[in-house]
């Protein structure tokens, strides 16, 4: 598979039969040291929204920290499904992407329209052992994904 403004995913096996595109260049951000790993999940048959991936992956930070925003507002509004104490939350009253404690970038884009940013690792308790995800419908977060629970 080849995206234009992107480059060249490479075929891996995935889950149920779906095939697993990995992306084959390095996706940057400025917010992070590592590269972004970025996945392309497919059924037989089914394609993907290939503007929206890169239109996501051109602007990577604006995504990121819309993603780190959305777990941040979440984490206010209630830090107990973070795995915190009710008031252990003060401690990240102030955003600050730099210091909000998850790692690890990834982007799973599906044939649904939506994608999943997932940060593989993190300090908070909801973090272990699978990350903590956010969906987007499109360019919007949606929902916050407690990875603990897919398992």
């Amino acid at each position: 598979m080849f995206i234009a403004d992107v480059g060249a995913f490479a075929a891996g096996p995935g889950p149920d039969g779906q095939t697993l595109w990995s992306a084959q260049g390095p996706v940057v951000s400025a917010l992070y040291p590592n590269p972004v790993e970025v996945n392309i999940l497919l059924g037989e048959r089914e394609s993907v929204d290939e503007e929206l991936i890169a239109e996501v992956i051109r602007d990577i930070d604006r995504y990121l920290l819309s993603g780190l925003r959305f777990l941040h507002a979440a984490l206010m509004a209630d830090a107990t499904a973070f795995g915190l104490d009710a008031g252990a939350s003060e401690q990240f009253r102030e955003f600050d992407p730099s210091t909000f404690p998850v790692d690890l970038p990834q982007l799973n884009f599906y044939a649904d329209g939506e994608w999943l940013l997932r940060f593989a690792e993190g300090a908070l308790p909801i973090c272990d052992p699978y990350g903590v995800g956010v969906t987007f419908e499109a360019t919007e977060p949606v929902r916050l994904e407690d990875l603990r629970t897919y398992c």
